[in-house]
């Protein structure tokens, strides 16, 4: 029997591959599309695929973005060996379109082998309002992680996974990896004229890693001058990270530290890299500021109260910042006004007394203040500072104030 041409095409058509059945990296079988006709199995040969030449990893919760891929939940404590290995100096202005090479903190050997699975990265973008092509007002934003792509206020919402991970594998080449900050970011013009902001990162092979980044725009497109807003990539930390099985996630109403402690405090009950601790840790400074004669010798002579000094009473580490050796400063609250007093009590050996002490809380009170905390394993270092410049008539004395931790715990977002 002859058959002509459009008879072939239709029998080779009725019988061509019109869907897949593939396995997603949790196991589950999926078919796309839906129905049941002349389905290929690949589930044998997909599961926990490679990004390719750009680096990544495929899971379809979480997609790859370039070379960012999703290593595992640091909400479940998957993420673990957390190493600081760069940590930017926020004194120091950012050029983000300048390429930077930074040396890196830990020996992670000239293909990225000595540093678990690889290099987790903390970033915010740094925003330039356009007003009809016109630079303005420069100020950073944070990324909010959200695979739904919701737009959130004040955020620039990423599909890209966040934090960032790059796999050793992929920085071994020392080819420029390129991580896509994709999504809806603040939707400023409703995808109008939308690039995504870029960051390339290279190891180069000798302890030092170079990156910078490319400019995202969320602009009206007007070609007369552009109103919106460039976005460009910062680099806060860099760190190494490996992956592990979820661990049990331990709740608020366990005490790591309780006490009165200023300087290192010892952490019970966490997991060596934090992994247990929810979302983060969350610390409860007493309601008053210590001055000590002898702080080594736990020597107390005075007190005020710490919202005089506009020190905050709970502080809250993200577990994302979480990471072995990284350093960060505690924020102050503002004076509550220059015509404020400040009043404080002298140590007795019955207690505390009240003699009436005061100071005028005037530009010239405040010095020098220290608010940093070190995050180290199984302690953190907290130095919670805040100087004064005390008034006795016509005499002025520098004292400081410490404020003491009371407890530490995990906290739930």
């Amino acid at each position: 029997m002859v058959e002509n041409a459009i008879t072939k095409v239709a029998r080779i058509a009725a019988n061509a591959l019109q869907g897949l059945f593939y396995k997603d990296s949790s196991g589950k079988i999926h078919k796309i599309p839906t129905d049941d006709k002349n389905f290929g199995d690949i589930t044998g040969l997909i599961g926990n695929g490679s990004g390719g030449d750009t680096g990544g990893g495929d899971n379809s919760d979480h997609p790859s973005a370039g070379a960012d891929y999703y290593a595992g939940s640091l909400a479940d404590g998957e993420i673990t060996e957390r190493y600081l290995l760069y940590q930017r100096d926020e004194s120091v202005a950012e050029e983000p379109t300048t390429s930077k090479t930074v040396t890196l903190l830990r020996d992670v050997g000239t293909k990225f082998n000595m540093a678990g699975d690889g290099a987790t990265f903390l970033l915010h973008l740094q925003k330039t309002v356009m007003t009809a092509g016109a630079k303005g007002d420069v100020s950073d934003i944070e990324l909010n992680y959200d695979t739904s792509n919701a737009v959130k206020e004040g955020y620039f919402t990423t599909t890209s996974v966040y934090p960032v991970y790059i796999k050793s594998a992929d920085l071994a080449t020392t080819n420029e990896l390129d991580i896509p900050i994709n999504g809806i970011g603040e939707n400023l013009q409703e995808g109008k004229n939308f690039l995504a902001p870029h960051l390339k990162v290279k190891f180069n092979g000798d302890g030092t890693m170079t990156y910078y980044s490319v400019t995202g725009y969320d602009n009206d497109g007007n070609s007369a001058g552009v109103t919106g807003a460039n976005y460009d990539v910062v680099v806060d930390v860099i760190a190494t990270f490996s992956t592990q099985k979820p661990v049990a996630q331990l709740p608020s109403s366990i005490n790591f530290f309780t006490g009165q402690a200023v300087g290192q405090i010892a952490l019970a009950g966490t997991s060596d890299y934090y992994e247990n601790s929810m979302d983060g840790l969350e610390l409860a400074f007493d309601e008053y500021s210590y001055h000590y004669r002898d702080l080594s010798a736990n020597t107390l002579t005075g007190k005020v109260l710490s919202s005089d000094l506009g020190m905050k009473r709970i502080i809250k580490i993200p577990k994302e910042k979480l990471i072995i050796g990284y350093k960060f400063s505690i924020p102050f609250n503002s004076w509550p006004s220059t015509t404020a007093s400040i009043n404080w009590w002298d140590k007795t050996n019955d207690g505390w007394s009240n003699s009436g002490h005061s100071t005028p809380q005037t530009a010239n009170v405040a010095g020098p203040s220290q608010s940093t905390i070190i995050v180290n394993k199984d302690s953190i270092v907290v130095d919670y500072t805040r100087s004064l410049k005390m008034i006795f008539g016509s005499k002025i004395v520098n004292y400081e104030y410490y404020d003491q931790v009371d407890k530490i715990t995990s906290y739930k977002n």
